[in-house]
């Protein structure tokens, strides 16, 4: 699955964000931080304080943070915010494709289908913390 820029840049916002639990970070600081235009970011916060994500604070301590516990934030519930995701699309086709309208490739890709499903269906945020902490500390 190849994923949008959109839900590249949301992943690494919410793992700054995760990274820093409890501190709060204006838009101009994150958009720095992460090498994001500014604007592009604003839309991704705003889209991800709407869906309850994040919340924001307006003025001198205010800005972004988590709102959700990160194990019950997933990969998948990210993606999904901006992107639609066709859990039957067909690997060859830009149809459907399942049990009943199986294209050449339908019964090969099922097992890695599988596996990249339940990957972005069970990697939470909090998984990918903790993979940037033992990264930062193997550095």
């Amino acid at each position: 699955m190849q994923l949008s820029s959109t839900a590249k840049y949301t992943i690494q916002i919410l793992q700054f964000l995760a990274n820093n639990t409890g501190k709060r970070y204006s838009s101009t600081h994150i958009a720095n931080e992460l090498n994001i235009s500014h604007k592009y970011l604003t839309k991704i916060m705003t889209t991800l304080t709407k869906e309850n994500i994040t919340s924001s604070t307006k003025g001198k301590f205010g800005g972004f943070i988590i709102t959700k516990p990160l194990k019950d934030i997933t990969i998948f519930d990210i993606v999904q915010i901006f992107e639609d995701i066709e859990k039957q699309q067909c690997i060859l086709y830009d149809t459907r494709c399942d049990v009943d309208n199986r294209c050449a490739l339908h019964d090969k890709w099922q097992k890695p289908k599988c596996a990249i499903d339940n990957f972005f269906t069970q990697t939470t945020l909090a998984d990918l913390n903790k993979l940037t902490t033992l990264a930062i500390h193997i550095e």
